[in-house]
């Protein structure tokens, strides 16, 4: 398995043990590494949290005024809200927590996407869909906003900092992904249900009509 810098982050010789890096001379090694280590997770902390307020400021805004738009869209409404939803998710997992995701373990990490895509299907939905009302949309559609990045920066903050602590997966972090995943599926299968037994009433109502 191929090993990289841990302070530049380029591969490093397979069948040799270098004291310093190839490519940028920094120390390896039981001294280097984990002084790496430390800083690269400080310096990704830092740059998230820098991004979190930075989203913040210029995505409140500019959801107020999709949010007051949104009362005369109409039909075209619909598709907006979806939309909405699949580009904040996009901005979150490749503007807010990018590099934070590749210092986890494979597990948390796949964790912590499927945390991120239930939250925006049980919030980002009704909460953008709620932008469609004059007035209190805005304020729902704000709230939605701040909540979902919110929600986002501190679950992926708090997996950082136990991963950096070298904890293993707590029961919470496995079971609140598979909790939404069920609730889910569950969801659909009534939303399911409800739509056959429905489209089957038309029909027997129909039938009923158009005997003798």
């Amino acid at each position: 398995m191929t090993r990289s810098c841990p302070w530049c982050l380029e591969p490093l010789p397979a069948r040799a043990a270098p004291s310093e890096c190839p490519h940028c001379g920094r120390p390896l090694g039981e001294e280097g590494e984990p002084k790496a280590r430390e800083l690269r997770f400080d310096r990704v902390e830092a740059a998230q949290t820098a991004r979190f307020r930075r989203m913040l400021a210029w995505g409140a805004p500019i959801t107020a005024l999709i949010a007051v738009a949104m009362p005369v869209a109409h039909v075209a409404a619909l598709a907006v809200v979806p939309l909405l939803v699949a580009v904040h998710l996009v901005l979150v997992r490749m503007v807010l927590v990018r590099d934070t995701q590749r210092l986890l373990g494979p597990v948390r990490r796949l964790l912590n996407r499927w945390l991120a895509r239930f939250s925006f299907l049980w919030i980002g939905i009704p909460g953008y869909g709620a932008m469609v009302v004059p007035i209190i949309g805005v304020l729902v559609g704000v709230g939605t906003f701040t909540v979902l990045t919110s929600l986002v920066h501190v679950s992926s903050m708090v997996s950082l900092q136990r991963e950096r602590s070298g904890k293993k997966l707590a029961r919470w972090e496995k079971l609140v992904p598979i909790v939404l995943a069920v609730l889910s599926i569950g969801f659909v299968v009534i939303v399911i249900s409800i739509a056959v037994l429905f489209g089957w009433s038309i029909v027997a109502i129909a039938n009923r009509m158009q005997a003798p």
